[in-house]
């Protein structure tokens, strides 16, 4: 055989090898997920975070043929969590719900990261914000925001404000307001809302920043007061509660946190699994059950492309971290 033809050959059969691979790695990717799924809470069995994890898993599961496993990996403040799926193989079976409060408030309270917030993960879909609320006690002096803001400033020091916890979205936002005002408070964390919320009721704290579910029924039943939200329209659970913006201190308070949940995958996912993962996570969305049950929880569902999950994670990240170092809210986890 003359070497023209053995080379000829040559290249053909490295053709064909090569198409063979991509032929291979196309049913690979087209075969997503050919085993179950694990979605990784960073907290507790029972609570927000795992309640949604579980409603849109199933759902989630039904639309990729495959289980979708929820996994509770708490500690730290969603630290713990974070770290194993940044740690996980980029292949589509290891997801985070993760959020504003694990992705952005973490990176700018916790002292040092095991991982990198933005070099290690990668949005993919969102599922839900909640809007915040200040609410006051009811034997407080004030009746709305803008007084109660002169009311903190005449004592420097003297007033405390309560939170689910150091670095939570309410307490960073108490604080916020504090720092906005010019009023100087000291923060009172406790664990969990409950307990802040019984001490807020007795009076032995200023304010409390909480969202819709936990602070309703203590404001219809007159035992607290709402002052704003912290949202650029009133609430459909609270509509007589008036924004920030309409009590009087939108210039004030320029920043209004609204703390969002999404789904995020290992930094390196293939884009095509990440799209199907966004899809799959649509078509749960869409089910009008879901979002009444997310309604009924005080959420607020959310829908957008693989794009807008991944803006909103990167406008949000760019806009708080400084406004985070700047308050100086690192905190021992």
């Amino acid at each position: 055989m003359s070497k023209s033809l053995l080379s000829r050959l040559a290249r053909l059969t490295r053709r064909a090898a090569g198409v063979a691979l991509l032929a291979g790695a196309a049913t690979a990717q087209a075969a997503y997920p050919e085993r179950p799924v694990t979605l990784v809470v960073p907290f507790a069995t029972g609570g927000n975070s795992d309640i949604v994890a579980r409603l849109i898993a199933e759902r989630m599961g039904q639309a990729l043929g495959q289980t979708v496993i929820v996994e509770n990996r708490a500690g730290a403040g969603g630290l713990v969590g974070n770290q194993a799926v940044a740690r996980a193989k980029p292949d589509g079976y290891t997801l985070l719900l993760g959020g504003m409060s694990t992705q952005i408030l973490l990176a700018g309270t916790a002292p040092q990261l095991p991982y990198d917030p933005v070099k290690d993960f990668s949005a993919v879909a969102l599922i839900s914000k909640v809007p915040l609320v200040l609410v006051v006690p009811a034997s407080s002096p004030a009746q709305d925001l803008k007084s109660f803001a002169e009311y903190l400033r005449q004592k420097p020091g003297a007033y405390n404000f309560s939170s689910a916890g150091a670095g939570t979205s309410g307490h960073v936002t108490a604080q916020y307001f504090a720092d906005a005002i010019g009023a100087k408070v000291v923060h009172v964390p406790y664990r969990g809302s409950s307990p802040a919320l019984v001490d807020l009721v007795e009076g032995r704290n200023a304010y409390l920043v909480d969202t819709p579910p936990v602070i309703k029924e203590l404001v219809k039943s007159g035992k607290i007061r709402a002052l704003a939200s912290f949202t650029e329209t009133r609430l459909a659970d609270l509509p007589e509660v008036p924004t920030v913006a309409e009590a009087g201190l939108g210039e004030v308070i320029k920043e209004k946190m609204q703390p969002w949940q999404a789904l995020f995958v290992p930094a390196g996912t293939p884009p095509e699994v990440e799209a199907r993962i966004h899809d799959a996570l649509g078509q749960a969305m869409a089910d009008p059950a879901l979002q009444q049950r997310l309604t009924q929880m005080g959420l607020v569902p959310m829908s957008g492309s693989l794009a807008d999950a991944k803006q909103l994670f990167e406008v949000d990240y760019a806009k708080w971290i400084p406004i985070l170092d700047g308050m100086g809210l690192k905190t021992p986890r």
